[in-house]
């Protein structure tokens, strides 16, 4: 017979677990070593297998405690065959110990994972960082150097605007001087006589064929004038008998003047088809002066007279 040493049931010698309790009935307690699985006799302090320490056999009340507090809601004869199951199973505490094992790699592993996210973290905010602030400063420089050209480009405009009110007040002082030696009727040579007609023809009278001598004047740098001596019958009462042919160069004549007996100048142009001239206008030597020093022509009549020949003088 066995004798339940938890409930004290007597059992048939046979019986591995008390038929009134569930408690193990075998007389030989086995220590499962905590480390590799080992049981191990009652009296052993270190594993058989692996040399671990062992821990002390619970004792019975320790053992039903500790059920009540882990099963609490099972039934009691549920708790202590499970226990006891845990306790004697050397492949069951292998498994738990493997789970431990795995469960703590896990947490391992999972804190690596937090430790290396955390690092990718930190290494980007530092890159990012640094490249905003590469791109701050590329933009300021750009900016600087955006200022400075505006800078230049507006010290350049104002170099321009004092340039041209420089040559505006040159050009003025040159009006001014063109003034200051204006021409006068009495002193008037037949070449500033003639380039002045032409001007006045060209500019004041409108007169289209003095115009386009004036122009090929200025182009071929020369203005020649011919003296013709007129019959009583081709002078009007109130004209001198000389024609002055105009051409710019020694061409063809296409206009002329005559001049009056009280200082009138009279205009004339070539008929076309015809070999003669006809009074276009006239006006007064006094009145062309004038003209010539009042919008500054004084040089430009000059610098035509100097390239004027006149034939017949």
């Amino acid at each position: 017979m066995k004798k339940c040493s938890k409930c004290g049931t007597e059992n048939s010698k046979d019986a591995l677990f008390c038929e009134n309790c569930g408690n193990k009935l075998s007389e030989d307690k086995k220590i499962v070593c905590p480390n590799c699985g080992f049981s191990n006799s009652v009296e052993a302090s270190f594993c058989e297998n692996c040399g671990s320490k062992l821990l002390e056999v619970q004792s019975n009340d320790t053992v039903s405690n500790n059920r009540d507090n882990t099963y609490g809601d099972l039934p009691e004869e549920n708790s202590d065959s499970t226990n006891r199951n845990q306790k004697d199973n050397p492949e069951m505490n292998s498994k738990n110990i493997r789970r431990s094992q795995g469960i703590s790699e896990y947490n391992n592993l999972r804190n690596i994972i937090a430790v290396a996210a955390i690092i990718i973290v930190v290494v980007i905010g530092v890159f990012s960082l640094r490249y905003f602030k590469t791109n701050r400063q590329t933009e300021n420089s750009r900016d600087s150097n955006s200022a400075a050209l505006q800078k230049d480009k507006s010290s350049s405009e104002k170099s321009s605007r004092a340039k041209k009110h420089s040559e505006t007040s040159s050009s003025s002082e040159k009006e001014m001087s063109d003034n200051s030696e204006k021409l006068s009727v009495a002193t008037l040579t037949n070449k500033q006589n003639a380039a002045s007609i032409l001007v006045y023809g060209a500019l004041k009278a409108n007169a289209p064929l003095f115009k386009g001598n004036y122009d090929l004047a200025l182009k071929n740098s020369q203005l020649y004038v011919s003296l013709v001596k007129l019959d009583s019958d081709e002078t009007e009462a109130d004209e001198t008998p000389i024609l002055y042919e105009l051409a710019p160069g020694q061409i063809d004549s296409s206009c002329g003047y005559k001049l009056g007996r009280n200082r009138e100048v009279y205009f004339y142009s070539q008929v076309k088809n015809t070999p003669g001239f006809s009074r276009i206008s006239e006006t007064t030597q006094d009145e062309i002066v004038d003209y010539i020093n009042s919008h500054h022509l004084v040089n430009k009549v000059n610098e035509l007279a100097n390239e004027t020949i006149v034939d017949g003088e």
